[in-house]
């Protein structure tokens, strides 16, 4: 079933949610807009507090996809792929490998939402992966943003490899 047809409406509460996780919806520049409301140089730390919160947080909902039937690494790949999608975060393709996972956003949300960049802003999208990656590999993950669409790039792209592997 996809994450669309779990999802459950209660236009009283005006709540949606999948089993126990709630969701809402909210525009990429609002999400963005607050980074932006920060001085430059506090930027880095707010981008660095939504890879943590991501990791946690959309960590559990990669956790109940895994626990639910993808646990292998393909099928948990599927799965998010799906659900990325369905979540407005853009088309992602995935090629995983031993030793790395990297993934490829065209659309990315967050960097249409943030503007030009002489950066990489898609935070979220690396804690998502960070979880995901954490679970394929058994290990602690490092992911990077190679590029960005916010910096010019065609798409993002990332890739996770396992931390003490990374080479830069």
């Amino acid at each position: 079933m996809s994450f669309r047809d779990r999802l459950s409406y209660d236009a009283k509460a005006g709540t949606y949610y999948d089993g126990d996780m709630r969701y809402m919806f909210i525009k990429p520049e609002a999400v963005m807009g607050i980074v932006l409301e920060m001085p430059p140089e506090q930027r880095p730390a707010v981008f660095d507090a939504m890879i943590r919160s991501v990791f946690t947080n959309g960590g559990k909902s990669a956790q109940s996809y895994k626990d639910a039937g993808a646990g292998a690494s393909e099928s948990l790949l599927a799965v998010i792929r799906e659900t990325s999608g369905q979540l407005g975060w853009g088309d992602w393709d995935t090629v995983l490998t031993e030793k790395s996972l990297r993934v490829t956003v065209r659309n990315s949300p967050f960097a249409a939402g943030y503007g030009d960049s002489d950066v990489p802003v898609c935070a979220l999208i690396v804690g998502m992966l960070t979880a995901v990656s954490e679970m394929i590999f058994g290990a602690a993950t490092r992911v990077t943003e190679t590029t960005c669409a916010a910096m010019g790039a065609d798409e993002c792209r990332f890739e996770a490899r396992v931390a003490n592997g990374f080479t830069e």
